[in-house]
C-alpha cells in the first residue's frame, strides 16, 4: 500500500515526535509499503532551519527507501504561542501546495499535532481522494486551556475546537496514544468504533540495559556520582518547581547529582534557578545528540519527572517513560492516572500524586541506597517494555488500522 505521512517533525529533527514518526515510517517501509513523507525543513528543537536547507522552498530526498518531500516554514525559537501558530500556519500552506503535486496514495497518515498539520492533511485527503488516519499524540486545543492561554469561551479556542473536531469526524480512523485521549475524543464526536488506542513503542535493541556509558559519563563530567536525570523537552506540562524542590532535598549528598538534559519553553525557569547558586547539585546539559540518548539513560541511576496538576495531564504518557523502561532505568514520577498506572503495573518505578515532593524524595533516596531494589525495579521495567512496548510489534497495530482505512485508489 502507498502511505502518505504528513507530519511537521521528522528526522533529522530531534525530539520525541520526530524520533517516533521516523521510526514508524521506516518500519512500515521495511514491511514493503511505499512511503511518501510530507514534512518541514529540519528546524527542531532550535527553531532555526538547518544550515544545509536554508534558502530552500522545497527539498526532495530519498531516505531509507522513503520519498521525503520537505516544505519551507517560518521557523522561530520563540516560546510565544502566537509565534508558534504563525510557524505552524506557514507549514500548513506550503506543505499543502507541495502535496497537491502527488498522485493519489492509498491512505494518508496524519500526525494530528499541531492543529494546522491536521488541516493540511484533511485538505490533501479531499484533493487527492484518499482516506486519512489521524494519529493523536496530544490533545489540542485542550492544551491551550491547560496552560491558561485561552478559556473555553475565547473565540480562538471555539474556532480551534470546531476545526479539530472536523478533522476527527472526517477521519477514516483515529489512533490515540492514550486511553484518556480516546475518551476525550469520543466526548467531542460521540462514541465511535473508529477510535483505537495504540501505545507508543520503543526500539528495544537501541534502548537496553548494560550499555557501556563510560564515555558518556566522562564527556559530561558525571564520573564519581549517582545521576538522577530528567531527559526530554522542557514542555509546559512539566512542573519544574516540584522537580527543583526535590533536587534541593539532596544538596547534602555529594554522591548525587541531578542532571537536566533538554531544552524548551521552560528554559528560563532552570536558568533562573541555576543563576541563584543555591542548587549546586544540579547540572543542565541542554540538548544532546539522539545517538547519545541510550547512554544517557544507562548513565542514570534514577530518572524523575513531575507533571503539572491539570486534568489533561492525567492522560499524558511521556515518551521518556518508554525509553526509561526499555533501558532499565528506575522511574520516580509525580503523575496520575494513565502513566501512574503503567509505572505501578510494570514495577519499573514509583508514581506519586502531582506535587508530592516528599514522596518523590523518599523514593529516590530508597533507590539510590538500596542496590537490590534498584536492580529489581530495573529488571521489571525492562521486562514490561519487552512485553508491551516493542516497536516491532506496535507497527502491526498501525498497519492493521491503515489497511482497514484503505480504499485502494492506487498511487
Amino acid at each position: 500500500m502507498h502511505i502518505l505521512l504528513v507530519t511537521t517533525y521528522f528526522e533529522p529533527d530531534s525530539g520525541a515526535a520526530a524520533v517516533r514518526l521516523s521510526r514508524l515510517a521506516k518500519l512500515l517501509a521495511r514491511r514493503g509499503h511505499k512511503l511518501t513523507v510530507l514534512t518541514s525543513l529540519p528546524h527542531y528543537p532550535h527553531g532555526q532551519i538547518a544550515a544545509r536547507y536554508r534558502q530552500a522552498w522545497a527539498v526532495e530526498e530519498q531516505r531509507s527507501d522513503m520519498r521525503i518531500m520537505r516544505s519551507w516554514l517560518w521557523a522561530t525559537p520563540s516560546p510565544r504561542i502566537s509565534r508558534k501558530l504563525i510557524s505552524q500556519l506557514s507549514f500548513m500552506l506550503t506543505t499543502t501546495l507541495n502535496g497537491l503535486t502527488l498522485s493519489c496514495p492509498d491512505v494518508i497518515l496524519i500526525e494530528a499535532q499541531p492543529i494546522f498539520t491536521s488541516l493540511a492533511g484533511l485538505i490533501l485527503s479531499r484533493r487527492l481522494g484518499a482516506p486519512y488516519v489521524l494519529n493523536v499524540s496530544d490533545l489540542w486545543p485542550d492544551h491551550l486551556l491547560s496552560v491558561g492561554a485561552l478559556t473555553e469561551n475565547h473565540p480562538v479556542y471555539r474556532l480551534a475546537r470546531r476545526l479539530v473536531d472536523l478533522t476527527y469526524r472526517h477521519a477514516a480512523a483515529i489512533t490515540a496514544m492514550s486511553p484518556l485521549w480516546a475518551e476525550k475524543i469520543e466526548g467531542y464526536i460521540g462514541q465511535s468504533d473508529k477510535i483505537q488506542v495504540i501505545f507508543n513503542g520503543v526500539d528495544l535493541k537501541t534502548f537496553r540495559p548494560h550499555l557501556d556509558a563510560a564515555a558518556f559519563r566522562c564527556k559530561y563530567g558525571l564520573n564519581g556520582c549517582r545521576t538522577v536525570s530528567f531527559i526530554g523537552t522542557f514542555a509546559t506540562q512539566y512542573d519544574f518547581d516540584t522537580m527543583l524542590a526535590v533536587a534541593r532535598r539532596f544538596k547534602h549528598r555529594p554522591d548525587t547529582q541531578f542532571v537536566f538534559i533538554g531544552q524548551g519553553s521552560q528554559n528560563d525557569i532552570l536558568q533562573r534557578e541555576l543563576a541563584g547558586g543555591d542548587i549546586t547539585n544540579v547540572r543542565w546539559l541542554k540538548w544532546i545528540d539522539h545517538a547519545e540518548m541510550p547512554q544517557a539513560w544507562v548513565a542514570s541511576a534514577v530518572t524523575f519527572w513531575a507533571l503539572r496538576p491539570q486534568d489533561l495531564y492525567r492522560g499524558t504518557i511521556p515518551a521518556k517513560l518508554y525509553e526509561a523502561m526499555a533501558s532499565g532505568t528506575p522511574i520516580v514520577a509525580a503523575t496520575e492516572d494513565v502513566a501512574a498506572n503503567l509505572i505501578t503495573a510494570s514495577g519499573g518505578g514509583f508514581a506519586f500524586p502531582f506535587g508530592d515532593v516528599e514522596g518523590m524524595t523518599s523514593a529516590i533516596q530508597r533507590l539510590l541506597d538500596d542496590d537490590a531494589l534498584r536492580q529489581q525495579t530495573s529488571t521489571a521495567g525492562r521486562a514490561y517494555a519487552e512485553q508491551h512496548f516493542d516497536a516491532e510489534q506496535v507497527i502491526f497495530e498501525y498497519e492493521s488500522v491503515l489497511l482497514r482505512a484503505t480504499t485502494g485508489c492506487g498511487s
